[in-house]
C-alpha cells in the first residue's frame, strides 16, 4: 500500500515523536500529496489501513476541514473497500466468531483482526451481538494482536531522491538549505524515515526461519 502511495507521486513520511493518538494525516502541497505516519505503532496490518485511509482523504476532501466526523468516517469506508473488497471478501467472512478463519484472512488479505471483524459486521456477516463481543476480546487481549504480520511498511521514495540528488552532486545539506527546515528536524525525518527499512539477511537459511509463516496463538476459543 505504501509503494503503491509512492508509485503515484505521493511521498510518505514517518515523523519522530508524534501523538500516540495521531497515527497518520496527510496533506496537498501544491500539486504534491505529502503523506505523515506515525511510527511508534510497529504493525503491518495497520500501516497498510492508515495508508489506504490517507489515500482516500487525498482522492475525496481536497478542501474539507480536517478532524470531521462525517469525512473520517467516508476515508474509513475507503480503506475498508480498498484492501478488503465487499465483492471478494463477503464469500470468505465466517458467520459465526471463528477466530482461526479471521486468522487467516488477516494473512490473506493484510489487515487487522478489527479491520476484519469491522468489515464482517457492516456486510451483515455478523450480527451485533457477534460484533460487539469479539471487539470485546479483541479490547481486552490489548496490542499488538494475535497472529502479527510483521514490521509496519517502509516508505522508500525519500531516500532514494537523496540518494539520486547525491549522485547527481547535491548533498543532503544542500537539500536542508534549500528547504528553509531547520537541519535538526531535517535529519531527525531522514534518520526515522531510514531507519525503518528492512534489513536484508545474509544467510538463506537465517532468512527462511526470521520470516516464515507468523505464529498463530489461539487465544480466543471459536
Amino acid at each position: 500500500m505504501t509503494r503503491l502511495l509512492e508509485a503515484h507521486g505521493a511521498v510518505v513520511l514517518e515523523l519522530p515523536a508524534m501523538s500516540k493518538r495521531v497515527d497518520a494525516f496527510s496533506h496537498w502541497y501544491g500539486s504534491r500529496p505529502l503523506v505523515f505516519r506515525n511510527p511508534a505503532k510497529n504493525d503491518k496490518a495497520r500501516s497498510r489501513f492508515d495508508a489506504a485511509h490517507e489515500a482516500g482523504h487525498l482522492v475525496m476532501h481536497l478542501d474539507a476541514e480536517p478532524g470531521s466526523r462525517i469525512i473520517e468516517n467516508q476515508a474509513h469506508d475507503f480503506a475498508a473497500e480498498f484492501l478488503m473488497p465487499s465483492a471478494e471478501i463477503l464469500a470468505e467472512l465466517p458467520q459465526r466468531l471463528d477466530w482461526e478463519a479471521l486468522y487467516g484472512l488477516k494473512r490473506r488479505w493484510g489487515t487487522s483482526l478489527k479491520a476484519l471483524v469491522y468489515r464482517a459486521h457492516a456486510l451483515g456477516a455478523f450480527r451485533d451481538t457477534t460484533y460487539k463481543r469479539a471487539m470485546m476480546m479483541l479490547s481486552q487481549h490489548g496490542d499488538p494482536e494475535p497472529c502479527d504480520l510483521g514490521p509496519r511498511e517502509a516508505p522508500l521514495l525519500l531516500e532514494k531522491a537523496v540518494r539520486l540528488c547525491e549522485e547527481t552532486g547535491v548533498s543532503f545539506d544542500d537539500l536542508v538549505a534549500r528547504s528553509g527546515l531547520p537541519f535538526e528536524l531535517a535529519n531527525e525525518v531522514y534518520a526515522t524515515a531510514t531507519m525503518t527499512r528492512p534489513r536484508l539477511a545474509l544467510d538463506a537459511s537465517e532468512e527462511s526461519e526470521e520470516s516464515g509463516t507468523p505464529e498463530v496463538l489461539t487465544l480466543f476459543p471459536s
